[in-house]
């Protein structure tokens, strides 16, 4: 008998139960990564969550690794976790798995969140501002040291190919431009240091592009950026599954956007088993366990992947601009349950396996 915890999920105003993954899932769940071919792209990710991360003898990772060609740490990351990605890697890259993309490593960071004040206008440089800059220069600077070592220790030679930057503190102000120019100096600084340290590292800005919102339109370019700062691409948040016709108009307009700056790549960050769903009372609302129709998972690992879906933008989207892909939430994230079930269906949506992954009986004998 399935060892199961029964979640109550309201959707629609109609009540139905669901079960979070017992062990017997996550076994099945293991066997059908293990079956699977890698992404025909890199996929980031938010941090690997610690129980997964810091516990060698969970497989997960190494199969996470292998089909996504990553493993993300974040700023919380210490010596034992980069010599963990690092092997991770190191034992992926001597499989030569297709499509020949090397395993590597990213880093998720927050900055202007750690020392500057929330309340502090973007033109304040005074001491808090430079704590700050201190800080996620220190950081950066152990976990290359870190990354050397554990290299020099496996007799490899793995990277941190991209820095995931997530600023969520300022706000664009109109006809403001001491105040809007302060915003893109406090952003490019990090971007400097991060390419001075880590010259061949994507550096991804996330929202970085167009969303749907309360406006006449019904479209807007985020208010956090003023798209002067320096950047690797644009990007935006495909966090509503189950509409895939708006994912595809918001990556298409957050493209067009992007080529008005002289920019090419998009990066599309990725719900899976989470997203913002329709409310009654507001326009929408984040839910972090929200185990929607596979099918949708199944549908966008499709578009994304296939070199097809791209070459038909008016019908789908320029998923060609999207040269990287991150998932939020991580991998495995105890939060959302349903996380593992939902990458098995957009692994194999990207390589047009088209059997949607089925907790029942039937499959799993």
């Amino acid at each position: 008998m399935l060892r199961q915890v029964l979640v109550l999920v309201v959707t629609l105003g109609l009540a139905v139960c669901r079960a979070a993954a017992g062990p017997e899932d996550r076994t099945q769940i293991l066997k059908w990564m293990k079956e699977l071919k890698p992404l025909q792209k890199v996929h980031y990710s938010w941090a690997i969550p610690e129980s997964v991360i810091d516990n060698p003898k969970d497989p997960r990772l190494f199969e996470y690794a292998r089909m996504t060609h990553a493993v993300s740490l974040n700023e919380a990351a210490t010596p034992r976790r980069v010599e963990r990605a690092v092997v991770i890697c190191k034992q992926v890259n001597a499989l030569n798995p297709e499509p020949g993309i090397p395993a590597t490593i990213a880093v998720n960071y927050s900055p202007w969140h750690r020392v500057f004040p929330k309340d502090a206008p973007p033109t304040d440089v005074g001491e808090k501002h430079q704590a700050e800059i201190n800080k996620f220069r220190r950081k950066l600077e152990d976990i290359k040291r870190w990354l050397a070592d554990a290299n020099a220790r496996h007799q490899t030679n793995i990277p941190i190919t991209a820095f995931l930057l997530d600023t969520e503190r300022f706000y664009v102000q109109e006809g403001d431009k001491r105040w809007n120019q302060a915003i893109t100096a406090k952003y490019d600084v990090l971007y400097d240091i991060t390419k001075e340290l880590f010259p061949g590292a994507r550096v991804e800005w996330y929202k970085r592009g167009i969303a749907r919102c309360a406006a006449k339109t019904g479209w807007k370019a985020n208010a956090r950026f003023t798209y002067d700062e320096k950047g690797d691409s644009f990007s935006c948040s495909l966090y509503r599954m189950p509409e895939i016709g708006y994912m595809r108009e918001t990556f298409r307009r957050t493209y067009d956007f992007a080529k008005l700056h002289g920019v090419e790549d998009v990066t599309p960050w990725v719900a899976l088993a989470a997203g913002y769903r329709r409310d009654v009372d507001d326009f929408h609302k984040w839910h972090a366990d929200w185990d929607y129709d596979l099918i949708y998972a199944w549908l966008i690992g499709r578009e994304l992947n296939n070199p097809w879906f791209g070459r038909h933008p008016d019908r789908f989207a320029p998923y060609f601009a999207a040269k990287v892909i991150v998932f939020y939430p991580p991998p495995f994230d105890p939060r959302a349950p349903a996380w593992g079930q939902h990458f098995v269906a957009y692994v194999r949506g990207a390589h047009m396996i088209e059997k949607l992954p089925l907790l029942d009986r039937s499959e799993q004998d």
